[in-house]
């Protein structure tokens, strides 16, 4: 009976000294536009939890993925919930800058031979951050198609990062603004390590120009909006200028 209580004291012990970022974190898929969902993931700093968006694109042809999910685990996930609620196989997954929150599941993808794409700069970045090599092949700045759905990966400039990329889809008018846009409800840019402060507002401006269109922009971090959050980017990054 006193070996049993002892077990029982250990179990308590180990159960309320794990920590809060060591529970298991759950993708999240929300339908966007018909064949198109935004994935979201989850990474911990500082005790506290940040989602991270995505996308899954379904064509024809099967699926393309904008970014992996946050960490290996999650975008096993990921890939679990495609074959579960698509049932089609992921033919591609683009990349869209070279941090841990875009392409850190890269080697759960390779293992399973599902081709990684990303800028050469991207692809040049990324094996000093330990996150693997994608293939650098991506046709930045070139319409693409695939299945029946067009896309189009594009270098606006560097902001949040030296190489950050966008995906705009023209057929849903869906601008995945990746890390480059902030969402909305967001107070300051996150993470300047290697950030690019001058040449960011031009960024943005360029994606305004480019991509007219736009009804539904999906930030890196937070809700989904309209190009309000191209405007509040900017706000932002002057606010920022002049503290």
């Amino acid at each position: 009976m006193k070996s049993l209580k002892k077990l029982l004291r250990i179990f308590l012990f180990f159960a309320l000294a794990v920590p809060a970022y060591a529970q298991e974190l759950k993708l999240e898929v929300k339908e966007l536009a018909p064949q198109v969902w935004v994935h979201t993931s989850f990474g911990v700093f500082g005790g506290q939890t940040f989602p991270s968006n995505g996308l899954i694109v379904a064509t024809v042809d099967g699926v393309l993925l904008i970014d992996t999910a946050w960490g290996e685990e999650q975008t096993e996930q990921l890939l679990n919930w495609v074959q579960e609620n698509l049932q089609q196989p992921v033919k591609m997954c683009l990349v869209t800058h070279a941090h841990d929150d875009r392409m850190g599941g890269i080697a759960v993808l390779q293992q399973q031979q599902i081709p990684v794409l990303s800028s050469a700069l991207t692809a040049e970045l990324a094996p000093g951050k330990n996150l693997g090599m994608p293939d650098p092949r991506l046709a930045v700045g070139k319409k693409q198609k695939m299945g029946g759905q067009q896309f189009e990966a594009y270098f606006p400039g560097a902001g949040h990062s030296p190489d950050n990329l966008v995906v705009y889809l023209p057929k849903q008018q869906i601008l995945f603004g990746g890390c480059l846009v902030k969402d909305v409800t967001a107070t300051n840019l996150g993470n300047l390590a290697d950030a690019d402060l001058q040449s960011w507002p031009q960024a943005i401006r360029q994606l305004q120009q480019r991509y007219p269109k736009t009804k539904t922009v999906v930030p890196g971090h937070g809700p989904c909006s309209n190009t309000s959050a191209l405007d509040h980017t900017l706000e932002l990054l002057q606010q920022h200028t002049k503290k």
